[in-house]
């Protein structure tokens, strides 16, 4: 499975709430997130472009792995596998064991709805700021482009997408302080 996603720094979360609001999305709720990185002992995952991750919403656990982003796309699509648990201790314990090590922590606060056959997260970010990222979980990436670009038109999303994870943009700002 693919996710495909453009991302774009916002001025306001509150904004863009309204529009979804008033073109009848549906609400999702409202989480927060505390992801936790892991690079694995027998490559980099910063040199291969992958990430392994346990998100921690308070509630829900899940280890998600991403493969390289697949360049050329006009947005972000990379390989996606989740998989869900009832507690990230011993999963942690796991992977420290394996030779995984921690790499860096990201925490947000996520509002998300469905939209058009997107998933849209409205999250605000520390360290970063806000931002909404409109995502479609696909095999096929061309049509996932055109509902990413024809809801971006339709909540009058306008900006750079950002290919960069949340992740490389806080060790970024971390090399350059």
């Amino acid at each position: 499975m693919l996710e495909v996603e453009a991302k774009i720094k916002i001025d306001s979360i509150d904004q863009i709430k309204k529009i979804l609001v008033s073109k009848n999305a549906e609400f999702l709720g409202i989480s927060t997130q505390k992801d936790t990185y892991y690079n694995a002992p027998h490559r980099d995952f910063a040199k291969t472009d992958e990430a392994l991750r346990i998100r921690d919403n308070g509630t829900k656990y899940e280890l998600t792995y991403k493969g390289p982003k697949i360049k050329g796309t006009g947005a972000k699509a990379r390989e996606e596998y989740n998989v869900f648990f009832d507690s990230t201790e011993n999963l942690e314990s796991i992977l420290l064991k394996l030779g995984f090590k921690k790499s860096s922590m990201v925490y947000k606060k996520r509002e998300e709805y469905l939209f058009q056959d997107t998933t849209i997260a409205l999250d605000n970010v520390k360290d970063l700021g806000e931002f909404i990222e409109i995502e479609v979980l696909t095999e096929d990436k061309k049509s996932a482009l055109l509902t990413i670009e024809s809801v971006k038109q339709e909540i009058g999303i306008t900006g750079e997408n950002i290919p960069e994870s949340y992740l490389e943009m806080i060790l970024e700002n971390k090399e350059s302080q």
